[in-house]
């Protein structure tokens, strides 16, 4: 993925094929996490974090990694609580889940980085997604939800966090000109 001159993946060819590398390793953690727990979602993590190591940028996408990290342990488990979400013999989020966000927060400066100059676009196609990410879930076993209707309530914190994020990400580091289309 590297530059025939060995630069970083930067400029117009390999920044868009990394961020469709980077699309590719997160459906697979998202998929490894889900049906394989933590074991096998710790090897999607560890493919993404190769990724962050190869792109130049791990410091950064820790930090958004950790961020995502604990805004999804502290949303899932009030799922929990409140009754929306259901992980088998779960009294908080699982590991899994919070991998998961992991996997979102390494993804927010590569595939996900169009959305900090688009926050409510980005907010907005998070709310849509949400749903249909614990309903896929769901039928994986990995989750239950014993009122679909309330997922909405789900869609409508991811859109306000999503939002949020995007537009702090875009103040602290900006979409490079190469992925602004």
């Amino acid at each position: 993925m590297a530059r025939r001159d060995g630069g970083r993946l930067d400029g117009y060819g390999p920044v868009k094929y990394a961020a469709l590398l980077n699309i590719g390793l997160f459906q697979l953690t998202w998929f490894a996490c889900v049906v394989g727990g933590v074991v096998w979602g710790l090897a999607g993590l560890c493919l993404m974090l190769g990724f962050s190591v190869r792109a130049g940028v791990l410091k950064g996408d820790l930090l958004v990694a950790g961020t995502a990290a604990l805004c999804g342990f502290a949303l899932d488990t009030a799922w929990i609580y409140l009754g929306i979400l259901d992980y088998p013999g779960a009294l908080v989020a699982p590991a899994w889940i919070v991998m998961l966000w992991i996997g979102v927060g390494l993804s927010v400066n590569h595939s996900l980085a169009s959305f900090k100059s688009r926050p409510v676009l980005g907010g907005v196609l998070a709310a849509c997604s949400a749903p249909w990410c614990y309903l896929v879930g769901e039928s994986f076993g990995a989750v239950s939800v014993p009122q679909p209707a309330l997922l909405a309530v789900v869609a409508a914190a991811w859109f306000v966090v999503f939002c949020w994020g995007f537009a702090r990400l875009e103040v602290l580091s900006p979409v490079p000109a190469e992925l602004k289309t």
